[in-house]
């Protein structure tokens, strides 16, 4: 049976963009805009470096972004990542089933999950992943 772990191995791109939560929205949506990406991890100093439970304080999606831009054009540009971006982290392990992280995203009506291998962030799968198998 497939799990999480192999959707991770079978990745393309082995980063995991982050953007500090003071960041301007124009940022975030331009980084995950050259990445080709649809979530951000959000970490409380930007770093990239051992994203850890404790340091990653959420998570910004498209979908948060189209929340944001429903407030028209003067609510976006004096919001910030943190403003809008999801504060409840739903994640996952690598041991976890495709089985079980499908249902964990049906669930929560989320599309990306990230994964922690004990307090270390290892990656994100999207919701193409696990239908995908």
């Amino acid at each position: 049976m497939k799990k999480v772990k192999d959707h991770l191995n079978e990745q393309k791109y082995w980063d995991i963009f982050t953007i500090r939560e003071d960041a301007n929205l124009f940022d975030a949506a331009a980084l995950m805009n050259k990445n080709k990406i649809g979530a951000l991890m959000i970490s409380e100093n930007g770093s990239e470096d051992h994203l850890s439970k404790s340091s990653v304080v959420g998570i910004l999606t498209e979908r948060d972004l189209v929340y944001a831009l429903s407030g028209g054009p003067k609510t976006l540009e004096s919001k910030t990542v943190k403003d809008v971006m999801t504060r409840k982290l739903i994640f996952t392990c690598p041991d976890t089933s495709n089985s079980e992280a499908k249902k964990l995203m049906l669930e929560n009506q989320i599309r990306h999950l990230p994964v922690f291998s004990g307090e270390h962030l290892v990656g994100i799968i999207s919701m193409r992943d696990v239908f995908k198998a």
